[in-house]
């Protein structure tokens, strides 16, 4: 199969890719690509001297520039056009958390292997896009939706999980596994995310009134759906510091 321009030509190297892939891999590709698979499907087909004819044609006459401005237009146009879905951090963001939960990753490290795993295995998130699109089951497209929700390599992913942990600074102990495992159910409160709210409300002060142990269910309930763990601690903090200085004023 010809290509009828340089971004073609690209697109028919990045079929053969099938993998997670940086923009400046995929340069070195390319022209390994157009200089071997390429070249030798051409000349079977004509000579050498119309090949480099053809390259000619699709504008690729200087290797290293033209071969990586072709590549930086087919970047654009698969990955920077679509980059605004207002989506793809919660989808990407679920998926590290399914991670975590079904491999109980220990560190970070086992983190960003095992969301590499859910990403890239055949029976993990592939097979989930492949039943939900079933018109585009090859796998090049598989991995251009990936790089549409921003993961276009490994130093994606781990960037991805670096922000994540932002969120879940304590995602690898038991109790917040097993928070991940149990999501809250709608309408009722999850004990489990009670519980860890309050432990983490009493490493900021031991020994809770009845008070304000009732302040933290009260906060809980009314801002569970829309607020982090930590995002509670902060606000139930600011409660205990207006509590504090409320009493000061009093004294004086």
């Amino acid at each position: 199969m010809l290509a009828k321009n340089a971004v073609d030509l690209v697109n028919l190297c990045y079929e053969e890719t099938n993998c997670l892939v940086s923009l400046d891999r995929l340069k070195e590709s390319f022209i390994a690509f157009v200089f071997g698979n390429y070249q030798e499907a051409f000349v079977h087909q004509f000579d050498l001297e119309k090949f480099y004819e053809h390259l000619d044609q699709l504008n690729l006459t200087n290797c290293r520039r033209d071969f990586d401005k072709a590549v930086d237009e087919w970047y654009m146009i698969q990955y920077g056009c679509d980059s605004r879905d207002a989506n793809f951090h919660e989808i990407l963001f679920n998926l590290v958390k399914e991670a975590i939960v079904e491999y109980q990753s220990q560190n970070r490290a086992d983190l960003i292997r095992d969301v590499t795993k859910l990403l890239t295995l055949p029976t993990g998130f592939i097979a989930r896009w492949q039943s939900g699109y079933r018109n585009e089951r090859a796998l090049p497209n598989y991995f251009k939706y990936l790089m549409k929700l921003g993961i276009r390599s490994l130093e994606d992913i781990e960037t991805l999980v670096d922000m994540w942990l932002v969120e879940y600074p304590n995602a690898f102990q038991k109790k917040q596994q097993q928070l991940f495992a149990k999501p809250p159910r709608r309408g009722r409160p999850n004990n489990v995310e009670l519980a860890l709210l309050v432990e983490k409300a009493s490493q900021l002060k031991p020994e809770l009134t009845s008070q304000e142990r009732e302040r933290l269910r009260k906060i809980y309930y009314y801002h569970r759906k829309t607020l982090t763990l930590r995002e509670m601690v902060e606000k139930f903090k600011k409660y205990i510091s207006s509590k504090s200085k409320l009493k000061d004023t009093q004294v004086g």
